[in-house]
């Protein structure tokens, strides 16, 4: 039995592609949410089957420690339970640190989705960076989304490492939209190292942008968190909505001139949909996208950076992040550990030009 473990709304787009093609391969499998963006999960609860398993484990100022300590009791009995082989988990969150560690310490292996992302910054960002880093030591497979992330997995001698392309790709271009460049900018803001003076500073900013560019739209679907809401006051040129769910989103990605964000998924969607970005950061987990073009680092200087992206929005360079197939190449890997004498297609790929 194979589990697929997620706990937020990044954690399901990019499993759902994977989810649906083990299940189309007929391998057995079950899903496990978490609930740790319990809120966020109706946004895209679309894109998956309904959960098997439901750990709702988020309480009211929850904090990180009580999260995986949550998940470590409630999952345990869970794989033992369904004889789990492998476990599947995606990215960075605590979901992914106590999934994976739960499983470890059963000695069930573990397969991780988009290995190897690094800033090698422990504080940047928090804890994500660090959950990537003790999983990949401790996960079975490592499927890296594109070569950096790749070298970088070899370089600190993890093993079952292998290039697969990015499964977010996978579910973007199956809405198969067409691109357009409105007169729209796209605008998400929520990440921890992010908030107080800095976020006060950054809204600041896009209110005095909207001011002066009353032609174009500044679209700010805000995060629930409470350190984010609370500054909301300080946007009225900016049109601030709810959360979008998933659909709603990339239809608005795929219309918008461009982004402003410090999101790091999004950074691979403006990818799929040949946008340029404005990545309110001052380190970055993909730095592919800035290789590319279409991305650029700016920490918390948006006014200073607006023109690089509002003047020349068109990128058409190629996607760093792979074609589509991300999905198939993880469940080749899947069926070849779980059904080895199996003859498959399945390869390590050592270029992202072929994914």
């Amino acid at each position: 039995m194979v589990i697929i473990c997620y706990g937020t709304r990044p954690e399901v787009i990019k499993l759902a592609p994977v989810i649906k093609a083990v299940k189309a391969k007929g391998i057995p499998c079950k899903t496990v949410f978490t609930g740790q963006h319990k809120e966020l999960f109706e946004d895209v609860r679309s894109l998956v089957p309904e959960p098997d398993y439901h750990l709702d484990i988020m309480r009211y100022n929850q904090g990180i420690n009580q999260v995986i300590a949550a998940i470590l009791t409630d999952l345990q009995p869970i794989l033992k339970a369904e004889q789990a082989k492998l476990v599947i988990v995606q990215g960075d969150t605590s979901t992914v640190l106590a999934s994976a560690l739960c499983a470890f310490n059963n000695g069930i292996a573990v397969g991780h989705v988009e290995a190897g992302l690094r800033t090698y910054d422990l504080a940047s960002p928090f804890p994500e960076e660090a959950n990537r880093q003790l999983v990949g030591r401790i996960a079975t497979f490592n499927w890296a989304p594109t070569d950096i992330a790749y070298n970088n997995l070899k370089e600190e001698g993890t093993n079952g490492v292998s290039i697969t392309g990015n499964t977010v790709i996978d579910t973007c271009l199956g809405f198969n939209l067409d691109i357009k460049y409105g007169k729209k900018i796209l605008i998400t803001l929520h990440r921890r190292e992010n908030q107080g003076e800095r976020m006060v500073s950054m809204f600041k900013q896009l209110e005095t942008l909207a001011e002066q560019n009353p032609d174009l739209e500044f679209i700010f679907p805000m995060h629930p968190n409470p350190n984010v809401q609370k500054h909301k006051h300080l946007l009225n040129k900016v049109t601030v909505v709810p959360p979008l769910n998933y659909p709603q989103m990339v239809n608005l990605l795929s219309e918008v001139k461009f982004v402003i964000s410090d999101s790091g998924g999004i950074q691979e969607e403006c990818a799929a949909f040949k946008k340029r970005i404005l990545v309110c950061r001052n380190t970055t987990e993909r730095p592919e996208g800035i290789t590319a073009g279409f991305a650029k680092l700016i920490d918390d200087k948006i006014i200073q950076n607006f023109d690089w992206a509002n003047q020349n929005p068109v990128w058409n360079g190629q996607n760093p992040y792979g074609n589509g197939n991300a999905s198939q190449r993880i469940t080749e890997s899947i069926e070849n550990f779980l059904y080895p004498t199996k003859t498959t297609s399945a390869k390590i790929i050592h270029s992202t030009t072929s994914v």
